[in-house]
């Protein structure tokens, strides 16, 4: 069972909902589909709804029975031990407003060190899929200086459209590639508590929560900035959200392999700096 609840939905995504789900009320969809269908139905979701808030809830697998994604909502969704809970923005009043310079110089200052992160999977659901790559850019004082990247070894069926998206082929993953506890540890010990800058944080933290609970691993819960949020936020005028859209809106590119982990946290790195000068 899928539940979406929408507000300020655009008109052509209503359409695109309705040819796979009901809806029952106003920006209420009730539907069964598919994991891949869902995760399909969420992106579009995330691409088109520019301004109103979106909450998905469908049934899983764990104690809880059920998971859900929220999009351009204040409340964060956290895992703790297994359970998926809604971490509560802290409204405490500072005594400066939103428009204080000073502020923002600082809130500035506080991101210039950070770690970018990207995963490549064998498809769009957390629950059937797997991670297949991970990779990490440390970024100090605004500038990159470390570089993480690893294959992950799966006994799962690369899809012939992952690979020919990729690159990553069984033969290159079982050559270079690493056991997903060692893979995990590595990354998990790379990245340590530093804030994140992740494109699309609700598709990678799911994999990664996922892949920590299974292998015995602390959850990855690291605070984070998720730059298709702030696209969406900060630029209009574009075809779509993706990275490679943005990153071409803003002329950002890289000398990597096109779709592979590292070279898309370059992208997102040059998206994020971008981003920041928007507002400055």
């Amino acid at each position: 069972m899928l539940v979406i609840s929408l507000t300020d939905c655009p008109q052509k995504l209503r359409g695109d909902l309705s040819k796979w789900l009901f809806e029952i009320n106003t920006g209420v969809y009730v539907g069964t589909v598919s994991a891949r269908v869902r995760e399909e139905l969420w992106q579009r979701i995330c691409e088109n709804l520019r301004t109103g808030r979106a909450t998905m809830v469908y049934s899983a697998a764990g104690e809880q029975k059920l998971d859900f994604r929220v999009h351009n909502t204040t409340w964060e969704p956290v895992d703790f031990d297994g359970i998926k809970l809604m971490r509560r923005p802290n409204m405490q009043k500072t005594g400066k407003g939103p428009d204080d310079t000073t502020e923002k110089k600082s809130s500035r200052r506080m991101h210039e060190n950070y770690v970018v992160i990207d995963i490549e999977t064998t498809g769009l659901s957390a629950e059937e899929d797997e991670i297949i790559e991970l990779a990490a850019l440390r970024v100090i004082e605004g500038k990159p200086v470390e570089e993480f990247s690893t294959l992950v070894r799966t006994e799962k069926k690369i899809p012939e459209n992952i690979q020919k998206l990729t690159g990553i082929t069984k033969e290159k993953m079982n050559t270079k590639g690493k056991d997903i506890l060692e893979a995990l540890q590595c990354f998990l010990n790379f990245v340590g508590e530093e804030r994140v800058i992740v494109y699309n944080a609700s598709f990678d933290y799911s994999f990664l929560q996922k892949a920590c609970r299974i292998n015995g691993l602390p959850d990855f819960i690291n605070p984070c900035t998720d730059t298709l949020l702030l696209s969406r936020k900060r630029v209009e005028g574009v075809e779509n959200y993706k990275l490679e859209t943005i990153a071409k809106n803003f002329s950002v590119t890289t000398s990597g392999d096109v779709h592979r982990a590292l070279a898309d946290c370059y992208l997102t790195y040059g998206i994020y700096v971008k981003l920041n000068e928007i507002c400055m």
